[in-house]
C-alpha cells in the first residue's frame, strides 16, 4: 500500500536513530536531549500523593484554567506582557505539538518559513509534513548571531513566517535585544508571523535573565511563543507545553490543536500548574547544576583535542571536530561512537544543507557519573 506524499524525504529522527545505535553498542547516549536529571522532588511527591484524586478525563481544548493561569502568572511576572489566561494561552502536547498546531493554523502549503541555521531538527520535518518551504539563513559560529544583511537576503515573495529559538538548540546562543530588533523590523516590513521557541528559557549561564522575544520592538503583536515544562522541570516524557500570543492567533491555533490531538493530558496539566509555581531558588539551583555539567563536559571535549563552543544557554555543546581530521559531522559522530562509545548527533541534522564545519551536538542533561564516564572515554578514545 502506498503512503502519503507528505512523507517523502522524511525518515526516523536522527536523534532517535542514534539512541537506538547507542543501545545496540552499549554506548553512552549524549545524542538525544533525554533530560535524565531528577525532576523536582516536591513535584514527584505531590504527584504520588494526589494523582488518584485529580481529574482523569479530557480538559477543554485550550487546557485547564488552573494550568493556563499558572502559565500566564509566570509569563507576566517575568516579562510584563500582561497575557490573558482565558484567551491568550493554550496548553499543548509539548512544544512540538504547539509548533505543529501553529503552523497548521496560520500558514498555507507553499508558504516560506525562515529557519536560522543551526536549528532544532524537528522544525524542518514539521515544515515538510505541511508542505511549507524552508528558507534557511546560515548563522556563522562561534557566536551564531543574526545579522540584518543575512536575514533580509533570505526574505522572498512567498515568505510568511520565521522561527527563532533562544536559548538556541543546538548552538546555545541567546538572542540579544539588538538581534531581536532586527527580527522585529524585518517582520514588520514584510508582515511576517514570528514563532519563538523558548523552551530553554530557564537554562542560561551568566547574570542577564532570559529575554522574551515578544517584549522587543513590535513583536508582541505578531509573535507566538512556544514553551515547555519538559526542559525546566526535567519531565520531557510528560509532553506538556504551551503557546501564548495575541488572542486572534491563539484562537486559531486552538482549533488546529483540537483537531490534531483534542487536548494536552489533563492530569499532568494539574501537576504542571504546581511546577510552574516553584520559587526562584529552584531555577537558580537548576542553572548552577547545568553550568557545572556544561563545564565538565566542555573540558572533556577540549582535553580530547576537540573544539567545544561555550553555550550561553540550553543543555547542549556544539563541538567543532575539525581537529579529528574529518570534514563532516557524520564522520565525526561515527568515529566518536565506534572509538569512544559516546553517542552524539551530527551537525548536518541542524542544517538544510551541509554546514561548513564538522559539528556534533552533545547533551549534558545527564547524571554527573555519566558525564564523567563520557569524559574518560573521550580522552582515551579520540
Amino acid at each position: 500500500m502506498k503512503v502519503a506524499n507528505r512523507l517523502r524525504g522524511l525518515q526516523q529522527s536522527a536523534l532517535g536513530a542514534m539512541t537506538v545505535r547507542c543501545q545496540e553498542l552499549g554506548a553512552l547516549n549524549l545524542a538525544q536531549g533525554l533530560s535524565l536529571v531528577p525532576p523536582p522532588a516536591s513535584l514527584l511527591a505531590e504527584g504520588a500523593r494526589d494523582f488518584k484524586d485529580i481529574g482523569h478525563s479530557y480538559s477543554q481544548p485550550e487546557g485547564l484554567a488552573v494550568f493556563r493561569e499558572a502559565v500566564s502568572d509566570k509569563v507576566n511576572r517575568r516579562t510584563g506582557l500582561g497575557i490573558d489566561p482565558a484567551t491568550q494561552v493554550l496548553a499543548t502536547v509539548g512544544a512540538t505539538g504547539a509548533l505543529m498546531a501553529t503552523l497548521t493554523a496560520l500558514l498555507n502549503a507553499g508558504d516560506g518559513v525562515i529557519l536560522f541555521e543551526p536549528f532544532f531538527s524537528y522544525y524542518l520535518s514539521s515544515l515538510k509534513m505541511l508542505n511549507l518551504s524552508p528558507e534557511p539563513v546560515r548563522l556563522v559560529g562561534p557566536d551564531f548571531a543574526i545579522t540584518e544583511e543575512s536575514l533580509r537576503a533570505a526574505v522572498t515573495g512567498r515568505t510568511r513566517a520565521m522561527i527563532i529559538c533562544s536559548p538556541n538548540n543546538p548552538s546555545g546562543h541567546r538572542l540579544t535585544a539588538a538581534e531581536l530588533e532586527i527580527v522585529s523590523a524585518v517582520a514588520d516590513e514584510h508582515d511576517l508571523l514570528v514563532i519563538t521557541d523558548e523552551v530553554y528559557e530557564e537554562i542560561y549561564f551568566g547574570p542577564a535573565p532570559h529575554l522574551a522575544a515578544a517584549t522587543v520592538g513590535t513583536l508582541k503583536e505578531r509573535t507566538v511563543t512556544l514553551g515547555s515544562l519538559g526542559k525546566s522541570f526535567s519531565i520531557p516524557g510528560w509532553r506538556l507545553g504551551y503557546a501564548h500570543g495575541p488572542e486572534p492567533l491563539i484562537r486559531s491555533i486552538r482549533i488546529a490543536a483540537d483537531a490534531l490531538v483534542v487536548c494536552a493530558p489533563a492530569p499532568l496539566q494539574e501537576l504542571g500548574a504546581r511546577a510552574l509555581s516553584l520559587g526562584e531558588d529552584y531555577y537558580r539551583d537548576l542553572r548552577a547544576m547545568y553550568d557545572r555539567k556544561r563545564r565538565t563536559l566542555a573540558e572533556g571535549f577540549a582535553a580530547a583535542g576537540l573544539s567545544p563552543n561555550e553555550p550561553e544557554g540550553s543543555y547542549y555543546l556544539f563541538v567543532d571536530c575539525s581537529p579529528m581530521g574529518v570534514t563532516t559531522g557524520v564522520e565525526a559522530a561515527e568515529i566518536l561512537l565506534e572509538n569512544s562509545l559516546v553517542g552524539t548527533v551530527p551537525g548536518e541534522v541542524f542544517y538544510v544543507a551541509a554546514p561548513d564545519r564538522p559539528y556534533v551536538r552533545a547533551c549534558f542533561s545527564l547524571p554527573d557519573e555519566v558525564i564523567a564516564e563520557a569524559v574518560s572515554r573521550l580522552v582515551k578514545g579520540v
